[in-house]
């Protein structure tokens, strides 16, 4: 009588907890770490070279997991490569709206998500090294990709636009979504920061073709090299609308 009991409350907690999951809205998400490439090293062994692998901390961790966000779900793997987004996960959304990035038993960084049905967080080096992330999270869903062009200044500065005719100002940490004007065949962009000095210097000069089926983004980030030509750098991705 008493192992009838348990099975039976063991199979209510399992029908509850998938019509939680059930009920609970879907969230995906994807992960973008900006960065710069450790230098490629490599060593000769007996004659022949072999590729060294990356020193820690000067890439993000590679096996991490995404907590679990229904009780008794197997938490979701993610596998992060620079410059990469990688591939989507789907989830129960949190209560929360926060969602927890383990390695191994510790929480390496929490994503708030967005208020869209789908977010895509950008993350970059929390300080000397990947041990600790920054993160920016922007709408990734379908009505988040109305346009052309969508600029994200991911650096602790603001950065100046030259976009066709207008001169804008991209504020720390803020992203600005544009369109090429209708029968412009190709548009001139430069994305212009700040030296030491106050002058403006260009870290990114090129003209840009309206395609559309795609959605053309220019993320902005601050260069982690110890001593980099240019300090900003900016990561152009093409994504279907």
């Amino acid at each position: 009588m008493k192992s009838r009991a348990i099975l039976l409350l063991l199979s209510l907690s399992s029908s509850l907890l998938c019509a939680q999951e059930q009920t609970a809205p879907r969230h995906t998400l994807r992960v973008l770490p900006l960065g710069d490439p450790p230098p490629f090293l490599q060593e000769v062994r007996n004659g022949v070279r072999y590729e060294l692998p990356a020193p820690e901390g000067s890439v993000p961790p590679r096996d991490l997991q995404l907590a679990a966000t229904m009780e008794g779900k197997e938490p979701l793997k993610l596998r992060l490569r620079l410059g990469s987004a990688s591939t989507p996960l789907t989830f129960p959304l949190p209560e929360t709206k926060v969602i927890e990035v383990r390695n191994g038993s510790s929480t390496w960084l929490k994503i708030p998500l967005s208020t869209s049905e789908a977010s895509l967080a950008l993350i970059w080096r929390g300080g000397p090294d990947w041990s600790k992330a920054g993160v920016m999270t922007i709408g990734d869903g379908a009505t988040d990709r109305q346009g052309d062009c969508r600029f994200v200044n991911l650096t602790a500065k603001p950065m100046g636009l030259v976009w066709g005719k207008q001169r804008l100002k991209l504020e720390p940490r803020t992203k600005l979504l544009s369109s090429i004007p209708a029968g412009t065949e190709e548009q001139e962009l430069s994305i212009l920061y700040s030296d030491a000095q106050g002058n403006l210097r260009p870290c990114l000069a090129t003209k840009v073709t309206p395609k559309a089926d795609k959605l053309q983004q220019f993320i902005i980030y601050a260069s982690d090299e110890k001593d980099p030509r240019t300090p900003v750098k900016v990561l152009p991705l093409e994504e279907p609308r």
